[in-house]
């Protein structure tokens, strides 16, 4: 194992160690928690409140100035009542909130002025579940802090105006979303810190976009505006990913090109010499929120025009859902590439223009649960998307009434060729039942003939049997012929011997004779 590789897992053995050490997990159930509110005729200052609470209730805080440091250390709900009017001032010392305890959800605030030299102004340590949501943090040493934190989650928060934005140290599977983070000296450092999602953010007009730094790897970026910042995304020795299902993010500075037409650039941006957005957005990414049926949806828009008045409307006696929105482009033509979840608008019925109908398709993508349309449009236009339950049912209707009538065509097109085979099979049935007949004739020759070829070979086998007979009376009297030849040439063997020696024997009696009379 090399240094660095020991190094690293020292440092993410560390970071679990912290996790699981993460104080807050425990959360008391109470069946009705109170309600505490602060100003008014309620407590006179936030830490008041809190210091009374019980595990479970919430706090609420009426408009005004509260110049206060709060250490929230039970799990409660704070929530100011106005946003922009709801203010706790630090007073320029310390964290402005540190939270020490899990389950906690704070919105609905602006935090400023904390300390200029580490303070912050929500300051979150070894804690989880902790919201931050819908707040506005400015003019702090770092913003949003969290070290040694999981499982956490930040988002629709405006953060501006400070030295850091946001900062992770030591902290991994954090969900950072829709926040807007613009005019600070860093926009997100991380640190020590792993497997956190950072995605729908607008990163603009900072010095760094992203700083991150020692072992933070394996974070995942997508859907963030990357706007005009000095440095869009430092890094040292870190890996990480920049895109999620096919889409990645938007980089001021990017400098590809679409031909396919899909909002998705065609060459990948290069985030570092060894990360690379393979999706980067040819236009900003925007979410817009829509409330329907007691729902929440949200719309996303990839575009290069600024999109502004998305409205969503819904005539329940027509069966008709409209969304319109104004589209104002910097460059010649403009381009939208929109996601609508099914469950706000099944489908699209008509597209229009300035009032002009389109025809658009829709895009392939993978989530099922989301329609994609990709527009192109003047630079200024307006545009409405319409789907009528009515029209479509019309549709689905025509759809299938030109299905029955394809099916209808194909049975008569099936039904035609088929009564063609049953021709050419009803003729060739005739000519098999005359070549039938042909071979019942031919077999009954054939019968006759065999029947004849059969009286034939008994004939013939009666004729072989008579043969074998006279056959077996040849030969007994060729056998008793050939002994009886065999005896007549045995006898006359031994008579011809017989007169061979006789004839011998007198031969030479006739010579003694003669040599006696020849002597005498």
């Amino acid at each position: 194992m090399t240094k660095s590789h020991f190094i690293s897992f020292l440092m993410i053995l560390c970071l679990y160690s912290a996790m699981w050490t993460c104080r807050g997990y425990e959360l008391t159930v109470k069946a009705s928690p109170r309600t505490l509110i602060v100003g008014d005729d309620g407590f006179d200052s936030i830490q008041e409140a809190i210091n009374s609470a019980d595990i479970g209730d919430i706090v609420f805080v009426r408009r005004g100035e509260y110049y206060e440091n709060i250490l929230v250390n039970k799990s409660i709900t704070l929530i100011g009542e106005d946003r922009e009017h709801t203010i706790i001032d630090g007073n320029m010392a310390g964290n402005v909130i540190s939270i020490e305890t899990g389950n906690v959800k704070i919105s609905g605030f602006t935090v400023r002025n904390s300390s200029l030299s580490m303070g912050c102004g929500v300051f979150i340590e070894r804690a989880g579940n902790i919201t931050i949501s819908n707040n506005r943090i400015m003019n702090t040493q770092m913003g949003i802090q969290m070290f040694s934190c999981s499982g956490n989650y930040i988002y629709e928060n405006v953060i501006c105006a400070n030295y850091i934005a946001i900062q992770l140290l030591y902290s991994g599977g954090n969900f950072i979303y829709r926040n807007e983070i613009s005019k600070n000296t860093d926009g997100i450092d991380i640190y020590y810190s792993f497997s956190n999602m950072i995605y729908e953010n607008t990163i603009s007009s900072n010095f760094f976009g992203a700083y991150i730094f020692l072992y933070s790897n394996d974070n995942v970026f997508y859907h963030n505006n990357f706007e005009q910042n000095n440095y869009q995304v430092y890094t040292e020795r870190v890996t990480n990913i920049w895109f999620y299902n096919n889409e990645g993010n938007y980089w001021s500075d990017y400098k590809g090109y679409d031909l396919n037409a899909d909002g998705i650039g065609d060459i990948p941006y290069n985030v570092t010499e060894t990360d690379r957005d393979h999706y980067p957005l040819m236009g900003a990414f925007h979410v817009f929120t829509v409330y329907f049926k007691e729902n929440i949806d949200y719309i996303t828009i990839i575009s290069n025009s600024t999109i502004t008045n998305l409205t969503f409307t819904n005539v329940a006696e027509l069966k008709t859902k409209t969304i319109f929105f104004n589209a104002v482009s910097n460059d010649s033509a403009g381009f939208s590439r929109i996601f609508i979840p099914r469950d706000l608008m099944e489908n699209v019925s008509t597209i229009l223009i300035n009032d002009e109908e389109v025809y658009v398709s829709l895009l392939n993508i993978t989530d099922e649960k989301k329609i994609c349309i990709y527009l192109t449009y003047p630079k200024n236009c307006s545009v409405k998307i319409v789907y009528s339950e009515l029209l479509d049912l019309y549709y689905q209707l025509v759809a299938e009434y030109l299905n029955l009538i394809n099916k209808f065509d194909n049975l008569n097109g099936s039904y035609s060729n088929l009564l063609k085979e049953y021709l050419i099979l009803n003729e060739t049935l005739i000519a098999l039942n005359v070549g039938n007949d042909v071979i019942r004739e031919q077999l009954y020759a054939l019968n006759e003939t065999l029947h004849a070829l059969n009286e034939t070979l008994c004939d013939l086998l009666k004729s072989y049997n008579e043969l074998q007979v006279e056959f077996g009376e040849t030969n007994s009297a060729y056998k008793e012929q050939k002994q009886n030849l065999e005896s007549l040439m045995y006898m006359f063997a031994a008579v011809t011997a017989v007169l061979i020696v006789m004839t011998i024997y007198l031969s030479k009696k006739v010579h003694e004779r003669s040599v006696k009379l020849s002597e005498g």
